[in-house]
């Protein structure tokens, strides 16, 4: 069976300003003497609040890496600004009808930057290195099905699955292909498979990339691309405003409002959103192991408020308590709404032991201020009603202790944290699978729900599967989920072909400098 795939999908970032010279450099790497000369018009300077501490894909540290994938590597799929999975190294695919075995059909004579075949042998190589249980990797959860991957010849890579999976091609899009044999050299000396290459990295400050001139697909259309670590968001507005940075990412959402009339500066969305904002509660201790407890929360969530204020209009409110966004082309017509109803949230409540006086826990890191903004307005809420929520506010370690990983007991606390995940529900929804979840939701219906969507490729089957995984989510309430809230990055008036993954993922292969 032949499939020609699209799907949706998209990612997320934070606020921002520079803090370093253009020219700083660390450990010299690749490039050309002609590549690292070029002149201010065609090079491109973003700045980001994150830093790369690392270049190796596989172990990826922080999202804003990711920003890195479409530049230094390639994959056999991708995903374009709408959403749709496109052909990347891999020019084609076909699978067998129960979707257990896969066939890609690879672009002839691809290189990697050091001259290198970039051919089936070396898309086998990468493969076992992020399947290997030593490596980790965030793919792996992508990548569970797959127990073997052969080169057929050199430009034929077959995959045999565990389990059916339509969505395969999808899933593989963050494996991103590397020459395994110079993995020990990838801070210093990375051969790279995309457009461009580095010339020079310092960890968590900068890294500068040069154009490939031997890359096998698009030339790149900036010679010149370097990433710097910014400080704070009102210098980083100063910045853009200014054309000392091109490109800002993660713009803080309270300078967004700021931006929108200025007339050197754009503002860029993603075309799908995908990044959900959730409130976490443990499931396995009181009070939110009663389903009224996690009803009446949802209904105490003033989302309009929430979306105005905290996150300063920039998404869509989850009426329905789920993480596919409303316009989502997967999102089911038939879920029950969550409107603001304190009335209501306080006969749960009390049904859930919940009574005046009562005190809940609000936990937030602080590198997020938009969510120290929602507790403040659910604290408002809930007070009206008798309940007291105590607001802590935590270094993104301390934060991440209390909750994380999935097990953790944190009874009476509600955790501000986001999904940015593709838009598709295989990837999305599969954060409520048995086990994955911090708040300890564990649904055998749900699992057999997803699996047997995940299974199929008759597409109205597909739907029915994701429309019941979704009833279960809306229902029993496993996460608040207030807003689908959207990322959004700057450039300058004179950069074009920059675009946001739904989820936050900021690419720049496509950009150019009038």
């Amino acid at each position: 069976m032949t499939r020609v795939v699209h799907k949706h999908r998209l990612r997320a970032a934070a606020g921002l300003v520079l803090v370093v010279a253009l020219g700083l450099a660390g450990c010299s790497t690749t490039g050309s003497a002609n590549d690292t000369s070029s002149a201010a018009s065609t090079t491109l300077t973003v700045g980001a609040s994150s830093g790369i501490p690392q270049l190796n894909p596989a172990i990826r540290t922080f999202a804003f890496e990711e920003t890195l994938f479409p530049l230094l590597w390639t994959g056999l799929t991708k995903w374009d600004a709408a959403g749709k999975l496109q052909p990347d190294l891999a020019t084609s695919w076909t699978s067998d009808t129960d979707a257990t075995s896969w066939t890609f059909t690879l672009k002839s004579g691809a290189k990697f930057s050091d001259g290198s075949a970039l051919d089936a042998q070396a898309v086998v190589d990468t493969f076992d290195y992020y399947l290997n249980p030593s490596t980790a990797t965030q793919e792996s959860n992508k990548l569970a099905t797959i127990s073997a991957v052969a080169a057929v010849d050199p430009t034929t890579v077959r995959f045999t699955l565990k389990a059916p999976n339509a969505f395969l091609p999808e899933s593989i899009t963050g494996v991103r292909l590397i020459k395994v044999s110079d993995l020990a050299d990838i801070n210093s000396k990375p051969v790279t498979s995309g457009p461009y290459t580095v010339s020079a990295f310092t960890p968590d400050s900068t890294v500068t990339m040069v154009k490939n001139p031997d890359y096998w697909g698009s030339p790149a259309k900036v010679k010149e691309i370097t990433l710097v670590k910014t400080a704070d968001s009102t210098s980083a507005t100063t910045s853009i405003r200014s054309g000392d940075i091109n490109v800002l990412a993660g713009l803080a959402l309270s300078d967004v409002s700021s931006l929108t009339a200025d007339s050197s500066v754009k503002l860029i969305k993603p075309e799908t959103l995908s990044q959900a904002v959730t409130w976490e509660v443990d499931q396995t201790s009181a009070p939110f192991d009663k389903l009224a407890a996690r009803q009446a929360l949802a209904y105490a969530t003033d989302r309009a408020t929430i979306l105005k204020t905290a996150y300063y209009g920039q998404g869509v409110v989850s009426q329905t308590n789920t993480m596919l966004a409303p316009n989502n082309p997967f999102h089911s017509s038939d879920l029950r709404t969550y409107p603001y109803d304190l009335a209501k949230a306080k006969t749960l409540f009390a049904q859930a032991g919940v009574t005046d006086g009562s005190t809940l826990t609000w936990w937030s890191a602080s590198a997020f201020p938009e969510q120290a903004a929602a507790g403040q307005i659910l604290q408002a809420s809930l007070a009206k009603i008798g309940i007291k929520l105590d607001i802590q506010t935590n270094d993104t370690a301390t934060w991440a202790a209390k909750f994380y990983p999935a097990g953790k007991s944190y009874p009476g606390y509600i955790v501000a944290n986001y999904q940015s995940t593709p838009a598709s529900p295989a990837f999305s929804m599969n954060f409520l699978l048995s086990g994955r979840c911090e708040c300890n939701w564990n649904s055998a219906e749900y699992d057999k729900a997803f699996a047997s969507a995940i299974a199929t490729t008759d597409a109205k089957a597909q739907q029915s599967y994701w429309d019941a995984a979704q009833k279960l989510e809306n229902e029993d309430v496993p996460l608040i989920t207030p807003v689908i809230s959207a990322p959004v990055a700057a450039t300058s008036s004179k950069v074009s072909g920059v675009w946001l993954e739904g989820g936050g993922q900021l690419h720049l292969e496509g950009a150019s400098i009038k």
